[in-house]
């Protein structure tokens, strides 16, 4: 049986890999990983390679993505508005395109998908959902996607949970996400219902919802006794992480097994005191996505570097203001092409993500290292402060305060530009001189060259605050509900 899921394992892959997915085929394997996995266990890390693609050198993978990158800037120039007007003005032939000829080709920004979404859109292609940014970091930009892109993308979403036990047809899944990120919301759900476990999508509510929530008991045949996968927000994480040991809630309240987090940075220190609440057997993950390359995305590996599939699209690494590939060790942002059969609706050809990575200096030598690879998320470009020493992003920052029990989670801040470094202000538990010690030798021991911090334990005092995607709340119209905990075993016992 275990080779038969290897053998259909393969041949999912080889489909994926040619002009289209088909779905069908997907989903059998999905039901071969499941029966697999109900008589032998866990599939191993033989099946993860499969899932992962095939292992190519890099010589072969550069030319195998280049032949495919070529086929989709030929269908953009064919049949979008936008790339049939950039290819006439640059004069390139992307028939023609080599792997030097990249870097002289403009990347699509996020301002201009946000202008002008429909001129991304292939003639041939059938939309049927325009979906958006949440818009944190600016006015939302819009990318539409065909039924048969939904569809392949919830199976290829099902293959991941199912391969890293992240999702099991027996558990109680809670959707913490806002309603506005649809494709993601609806990929998690769909996803759930092909492995058989029940979803259900919440949105962001007030932290003591969602805990209620999460520690209310469930008496379902087949189920788990309660949610036992949180799908979130890091800042929501936080909210929930905080409320909760303030309640004097503790593992024995709940009985979560995996979260599932993505769209913002989770931090060292928020893993941390997320395990206090929940429980050190808790698996806390994080995964790279934007709705704009979507499915593309990367995962991280036991070592902190940032993996992307390259069968999904190619991943570049640009100078921060430059028209040229990072050099090793250097700052960059990522720039992405979703390449098909992952795309057939809105073409997105080198889209500058605005996401800031450090290009790695050499190989990386973790169980990944087969795939192409960046550091850790250091934000987006736009947060980012330049100083005489370099760049400030929110990783540093965050990374220094979430660390501290000073400061409750999320950790609410703001930090900008002053001569010589940066000033930073910070909505602590109170403004004690322990507190400003210890979050000011946090901050420079991330590197970061304070010039000025403000502290203030009320969070609409910060001048500059960061958005947190937490605050994109909705509202019920029931009161507070009740938050009750576990009974103890004695008890019980009474």
């Amino acid at each position: 049986m275990f080779e038969t899921a290897i053998a259909q394992l393969r041949f999912g892959m080889s489909m994926a890999l040619g002009t289209r997915f088909h779905v069908p085929s997907i989903d059998r394997i999905l039901a071969a990983m499941e029966e697999t996995k109900r008589e032998f266990g866990a599939l191993g890390e033989d099946a993860d390679e499969m899932l992962s693609g095939p292992v190519l050198d890099e010589a072969t993978r550069t030319e195998v993505q280049l032949r495919r990158f070529r086929r989709q800037a030929r269908r953009a120039v064919d049949e979008t508005d936008y790339y049939a007007r950039m290819f006439g003005d640059s004069g390139l032939n992307p028939d023609a395109l080599e792997a030097a000829d990249l870097a002289s080709l403009p990347t699509t920004t996020k301002e201009a998908l946000r202008t002008e979404p429909d001129a991304f859109v292939a003639r041939s292609a059938r939309p049927v959902l325009r979906a958006t940014t949440t818009g944190t970091t600016g006015r939302p930009a819009s990318v539409y996607f065909s039924e048969h892109e939904l569809a392949a993308t919830a199976s290829l979403t099902a293959l991941g949970f199912a391969n890293h036990d992240q999702v099991e047809p027996e558990d109680l899944v809670v959707v913490s996400m806002s309603p506005r990120a649809q494709l993601v919301v609806s990929g998690i759900s769909r996803a759930c219902a092909k492995i058989g476990a029940l979803a259900q999508v919440v949105g962001i509510l007030e932290p003591e919802h969602t805990l209620a929530l999460l520690t209310e008991p469930r008496h379902l045949d087949g189920r788990r006794g309660r949610v036992s996968v949180l799908a979130t927000y890091p800042s929501h994480l936080g909210e929930l992480v905080e409320h909760g040991l303030a309640c004097g809630l503790g593992p024995e309240d709940f009985g979560l097994r995996q979260i599932m987090t993505g769209g913002e940075m989770l931090t060292a220190g928020l893993r941390r005191r997320c395990h206090e609440l929940f429980g050190e057997h808790v698996r806390v993950g994080q995964v790279y996505g934007i709705t704009e390359l979507a499915p593309f995305g990367g995962n991280l590996c036991s070592q902190g570097h940032l993996h992307f599939e390259p069968s999904g699209g190619l991943v570049e690494v640009q100078a921060i203001g430059e028209r040229r590939p990072a050099d090793p060790g250097e700052l960059g942002t990522v720039v992405a092409t979703p390449l098909p059969p992952y795309r057939e609706t809105s073409i997105l050809l080198r889209y500058d993500s605005e996401d800031v990575v450090r290009r790695l200096e050499r190989p990386p030598e973790c169980e990944l290292r087969a795939l192409p690879a960046t550091s850790h998320l250091r934000g987006k470009l736009s947060m980012g402060v330049r100083h005489d020493g370099g760049w400030t992003f929110p990783r540093e920052v965050a990374e220094a305060l979430e660390g501290l029990d000073h400061v409750p989670l999320p950790a609410r801040h703001g930090f900008w530009q002053l001569e010589g470094g940066v000033a930073v202000e910070v909505c602590a538990r109170r403004d004690s001189a322990a507190a400003r010690r210890a979050i000011g030798e946090a901050l420079e021991a991330a590197g970061v060259p304070v010039r000025r911090l403000t502290l203030t334990d009320d969070a609409a005092q910060l001048e500059r605050p960061r958005p947190l995607r937490c605050d994109l709340k909705q509202y019920v119209f029931d009161g507070r509900p009740s938050l009750r905990r576990a009974p103890a075993a004695a008890e019980e016992a009474s």
